[in-house]
């Protein structure tokens, strides 16, 4: 790994925060699945995702394709989230501060869309933290 500004270390923290929330939203919209232990579905490796698309599955018909089309818009970013930051172990691994960050705000956007979509469907209160 090459040596790293800090602007590009400051990025990859935002992404790798930016890239838990969502999978800590996807795990929340799972636990359900898995008798509401939301902390055993986000722990597990690849649970949230995995957990959030038997919930999309399940969706009623009319917002299903949203739905689905959102968690699988949600797995691509966090692919390449880890797609990224692995990038800088290789010799030719110029990956950017800006990289990182355009990155973040894909998972933060989907992250967004996918909680406003949530609150459509259950308009109660949400228990889900939101960061500002």
């Amino acid at each position: 790994m090459r040596q790293l500004t800090d602007e590009t270390v400051l990025a990859v923290g935002r992404l790798t925060l930016a890239a838990t929330e969502l999978e800590y939203l996807l795990a929340s919209i799972g636990s359900g699945q898995a008798d509401g232990d939301l902390a055993a579905v986000f722990t597990a490796p690849d649970e949230p995702l995995r957990a959030a698309r038997r919930c999309a599955r399940l969706a009623s018909p009319e917002r299903s394709d949203e739905f689905v089309g959102l968690v699988e818009a949600a797995a691509t970013y966090l692919v390449q989230s880890r797609t990224a930051v692995r990038a800088m172990w290789f010799e030719n691994g110029q990956v950017s501060a800006e990289t990182f960050d355009e990155i973040s705000s894909l998972i933060l956007r989907c992250r967004d869309r996918l909680q406003a979509l949530l609150d459509e469907l259950d308009p109660a209160p949400s228990a889900l933290p939101r960061s500002q």
